[in-house]
């Protein structure tokens, strides 16, 4: 009787270990939660920009103008270029933005001195990194 006993707490025991290792994140690969952020529409007259000294892992209201496409930003008071782009989560919930706009209303967020993540909704998270080059105009 004693042994039972042993070994039903030694089970009980690891099933509660096993259970508290393991959460739906894990399945996907990422620590993500799903979308936490609004879509955004660019308002206009008015352009998001950023604040001119950003705190880290803050997401700040940014528009990108998609003219030339989605290389080039100003943000943080210096010029960044698109690095990587992210497929995956989308951290922003809500409709993709429209295809009429040559604006692109989502977020930027600088995860470190020398990198700013940018999201939009139905976008992926693209990744920008400082760069001393200024963009040139349209080729």
């Amino acid at each position: 009787m004693k042994v039972s006993r042993h070994i039903a707490v030694l089970l009980m025991s690891a099933g509660l270990l096993l259970s508290g290792c393991s959460s739906s994140s894990d399945d996907r690969g990422d620590n993500s939660t799903g979308p936490t952020l609004p879509a955004r529409t660019a308002t206009e007259g008015k352009w998001q920009e950023g604040p001119a000294d950003p705190e880290q892992h803050k997401p700040y209201p940014y528009d990108i103008y998609t003219h030339c496409g989605i290389k080039w930003v100003r943000f943080d008071g210096r010029w960044w270029v698109l690095d990587s782009v992210f497929t995956g989560a989308e951290q922003v919930k809500g409709e993709p933005h429209s295809q009429d706009s040559q604006r692109l209303a989502g977020y930027m967020t600088l995860i470190g001195p020398d990198t700013a993540n940018f999201d939009a909704a139905g976008m992926p998270t693209m990744q920008f990194v400082p760069t001393k080059d200024e963009p040139g105009g349209c080729a």
